[in-house]
């Protein structure tokens, strides 16, 4: 070949090279992009957002910019979106652009989340699990199983609670992790230092304090993970490799001991057990065992759980600065159900005002203010503006509760707002519509998750009153309706007063206990 020829092709190749890039550049500036804040070169809009109640500061970008918000975040664009027609129109209507997941470098690769049905991109391996968890959690046989465990676990809350009201918050946590550990391992917690549920607790905790799915910087410069533990500023590393051995662990031991349980006949039906017989009577249990536990630790560490968690916390703070509102659903349950049983899951259709409560639970503090990210998997258009392949996408759930064109007052806490909305208006208004995520990332557990906290709020109502704690001085003690933002809104910490409502409330309580023992 001509050196002549050589050195005029890699001269052309250059030039169009060039070209090119100039044309993309060009191109890049003219794509319409939804309006937001103006970023900065490299930081773009990282500067604007502070560390927390990130949810506020979209909101009032909403109000600025509308209810699309285009903002880059170093080298990630983001799209916040307000309104709730405009994430369904986003979320669920183009489900299929719109259901992945960002690349979550800390949680999923170097923590050790990477098999988890909630960080998983959208694929095959998403479908698999994501097919087992709908079979398993919306089942009506296995939901209809695991009632009886509902039931087992809220007698021991309410027990708990008339032992040791003060201590409430952790009752709370042991009943959402015990109901948990039974339907997915199908492991009974006896005490709150179940060896099970701490090293579990553990692992949430330190992936939790890690940082934010998808907002960490090593998510924005994934070259982060590379550099060695030693180096100063590593710390990050240095964390994510602790806490990676204690998410190994939990994930490992829970699944062990479902997996021992089966081999020596001694288990009882859960959602891995299921899994297990199955992928064994298919020849696949080798190879799915990754999946199981993925799909086992997404149940137990996605989004519905610590909604259980918020909820029940902030049913005991609503409560305490709104006592009418507990005593007007005492009485709706006293006349409905009466005061010799407790609720059941079949008296729930003729207790509206009950249901209207744990609505506005939902709505006062929302459980995960910005949900889960999504993150778009092909290029899209919506109304001209431009969407490209890569963009995180962030549903304000925050901004659609403070609306005052669906709630008035939106701070005051207000049940009774529900009871008078037309069916129309309960479709954009009722909060369980969209609190739970949206299109095919929607919370697969949702219907077992608010069975669960209405059981545990509709007997908490009917056996407990629920004041103001008061000082050495007797002075009453008024909470602050204040909360904590992250993965999940809590309340912050706070003291109540918790007594039976009377002692046939406690002899109902210890009655059905004893069933259960």
């Amino acid at each position: 070949m001509p050196i002549w020829f050589t050195f005029e092709a890699a001269l052309c190749c250059t030039l169009l090279s060039i070209t090119a890039a100039l044309y993309r550049f060009r191109e890049i500036r003219r794509v319409q992009l939804p309006p937001g804040p103006q970023p900065l070169p490299i930081l773009g809009n990282v500067h604007q957002v502070p560390a927390d109640y990130q949810e506020r500061t979209f909101t009032q970008w909403s109000k600025t910019y509308g209810q699309i918000i285009y903002a880059r975040f170093f080298r990630t664009p983001v799209l916040i979106l307000g309104s709730l027609n405009i994430a369904r129109d986003f979320l669920d209507k183009r489900s299929n652009k719109y259901s992945g997941r960002p690349r979550c470098v800390m949680l999923r690769e170097m923590i050790g989340w990477d098999p988890d049905i909630v960080f998983l991109d959208y694929g095959d391996q998403w479908r698999k699990q994501r097919k087992w968890m709908q079979g398993s959690l919306q089942n009506k046989d296995h939901l209809a199983a695991w009632r009886s465990v509902e039931r087992r676990e809220t007698f021991v809350l309410l027990s708990c609670l008339v032992t040791s009201p003060d201590d409430f918050v952790r009752h709370i946590r042991r009943y959402t992790a015990a109901v948990l550990m039974d339907i997915i391992y199908g492991h009974t917690v006896l005490s709150e230092d179940d060896k099970l549920v701490l090293t579990i607790e553990e692992a949430m905790k330190g992936s939790v304090e890690s940082g934010a799915a998808g907002a960490t910087l090593v998510d924005f410069f994934p070259f982060l993970k590379h550099v060695p533990t030693w180096m100063p500023g590593a710390g990050f590393k240095r964390n994510a490799l602790a806490v990676r051995s204690k998410v190994q662990q939990a994930i490992n031991e829970t699944f062990d001991m479902a997996q021992e349980n089966i081999m020596a006949g001694i288990s009882r039906s859960s959602i891995v057990s299921t899994l297990l017989e199955e992928s064994s009577r298919k020849g696949t249990l080798v190879e799915d065992i990754p999946d199981i536990k993925g799909a086992a630790g997404g149940v137990y560490g996605g989004e519905c759980p610590h909604d259980t968690t918020a909820v029940l916390t902030t049913f005991f703070l609503a409560m305490t600065l709104h006592p009418e509102v507990l005593e007007k659903a005492q009485k709706e349950i006293d006349e409905v159900v009466g005061m010799d049983c407790l609720p059941d899951f079949s008296d729930r259709p003729r207790l509206p005002y009950v249901d209207c409560v744990l609505k506005e639970l939902y709505r006062w503090n929302v459980p995960a203010p910005l949900g889960i990210p999504h993150c778009v998997t092909e290029d899209d258009e919506y109304l001209g503006y431009q969407i490209r392949k890569g963009t995180t996408v962030v549903p304000n759930i925050w901004y659609r509760i403070q609306n005052t064109e669906l709630y008035a007052d939106p701070q005051e806490f207000r049940p009774e707002r529900f009871l008078s909305m037309s069916e129309s208006d309960m479709e954009l208004s009722d909060p369980s519509n969209y609190i739970f995520g949206f299109g095919r990332r929607i919370c697969p557990g949702r219907q077992f998750a608010d069975a669960s906290i209405w059981l545990a709020l509709s007997n908490l109502i009917a056996t407990m009153n629920v004041s103001k704690a008061r000082d050495s001085a007797g002075n009453e003690i008024a909470p602050t309706p204040a909360f904590i933002t992250g993965i999940t809104s809590q309340p912050k910490l706070f003291v109540c007063c918790i007594k039976p409502r009377a002692e046939r409330a406690k002899d109902l309580i210890a009655h059905g206990a004893a069933a259960f023992a």
